[in-house]
């Protein structure tokens, strides 16, 4: 039976009539949780006019700031792991996931319309699981280098890890979406596009070795990498004139709480030959400590520094080779005594970019270090 468009466009009127809205308590609720949580940095109305002095303006939803878009999910994923480098928090801990989700449906409101647009078949999409990407990388920014050979690690949550491996190093961090494979319809030498935001860099993109042997640096080469539903990983071997050293599996995660947001790496070492090495943190600049600890017990070394621009960071280095000492500019180094075939040996590289570094911060941040134990 062919049905006449009159009673088509009319029975689609009912169907939007009839279709059930959501509750008010659920808006009201959603609303109140906008005011307790964000309402201090963002305003009320979202304008981004709120009490709290901050330096600089916190974003104005109404005006369509969103760092890193306007979906639910997107918006979900940004309230869950903060902004790492701001003083936007992670509230993963705090808010319940119903919470969460509620706030990013009520943030998509306050902002303007939504433009419905469909990503072509190039883009990647992280769902859950990580994913693994090779291919050749622009520029972090201006007055920095293209990498031929890159790689990045999309997270479930929205933080993609960007290496460059012609010698493996952590280039920086990004949020927000994964990757557009651009080289896909380029003639070779297409470099990937990745879509999310530079939230932190690694030595201002600059990166030095983190493996060193008599104080010279040893290359790393990738030998491949690996995704498990966990995490993505890759593994290289450390050369030393040509001859190699060991072999190592790096596993990054991100870092999320309520006083900051970062990653850690997570290293384990097979020697190869027997060598003394080192792993060095990455440098601060302009460093200046504002408090320290270790564990003797579980090898660990910490301490807070504050660069000279940026808020504080929690840098914390774990090894299984015992000695880990503070070498300056904000950096903790581990001393390693490699022999063949040992498997035994790891380190443990966290890093967090606080939102603050006070009485508060400092009891939140010592309670999450025994939890993590």
């Amino acid at each position: 039976m062919i049905v006449p468009p009159s009673f088509s466009l009319t029975a689609f009127v009912l169907f939007v009539l009839a279709a059930p809205r959501p509750a008010q308590d659920s808006v009201e609720r959603a609303r109140k949780l906008f005011v307790t949580n964000c309402a201090t940095c963002h305003g009320e109305r979202g304008d981004g006019q709120g009490t709290t002095q901050l330096d600089r303006p916190a974003r104005s939803f109404m005006d369509g700031g969103f760092s890193f878009g306007n979906t639910p999910e997107q918006l979900f994923k940004t309230i869950s792991t903060g902004i790492p480098g701001s003083p936007m928090p992670a509230f993963d801990s705090s808010l319940s996931e119903e919470e969460r989700k509620l706030l990013a449906s009520y943030v998509v409101t306050l902002g303007p319309p939504i433009e419905e647009v469909k990503e072509e078949d190039m883009i990647l999409v992280v769902h859950d699981r990580p994913l693994v990407v090779r291919g050749k990388l622009p520029a972090l920014a201006e007055g920095l280098p293209e990498h031929p050979r890159g790689l990045l690690i999309g997270d479930p949550s929205g933080i993609t890890f960007e290496y460059t491996v012609d010698d493996v190093r952590l280039l920086a961090l990004r949020q927000g979406g994964f990757v557009r494979r651009t080289d896909w319809t380029g003639r070779g030498g297409t470099p990937l596009e990745p879509l999310g935001k530079v939230v932190h860099m690694v030595e201002d993109g600059k990166p030095e070795a983190s493996f060193l042997s008599q104080g010279k640096a040893l290359s790393a080469r990738l030998s491949g990498t690996r995704v498990s539903p966990a995490a993505g990983s890759l593994e290289y071997h450390l050369v030393q004139g040509g001859r190699e050293v060991a072999h190592v599996q790096e596993l990054p995660h991100v870092l999320t709480t309520n006083f900051g947001t970062g990653y850690r790496r997570d290293l384990s070492l097979v020697g190869a030959s027997s060598v003394e090495i080192s792993f060095r943190s990455p440098s601060i600049e302009g460093a200046t400590v504002l408090a320290h600890g270790q564990n003797e017990a579980r090898f660990e070394h910490w301490q807070v520094v504050r660069p000279a621009q940026g808020p504080p960071v929690f840098v914390e280095v774990a090894s299984s080779g015992k000695t880990i000492r503070d070498i300056g500019r904000g950096q903790l180094e581990a001393s390693l005594s490699l022999r063949p075939g040992d498997k035994s040996l790891g380190v443990s590289l966290s890093a967090l970019v606080l939102v603050d570094w006070n009485d508060v911060v400092e009891k939140q941040l010592e309670r999450w270090r025994k939890e993590k134990r």
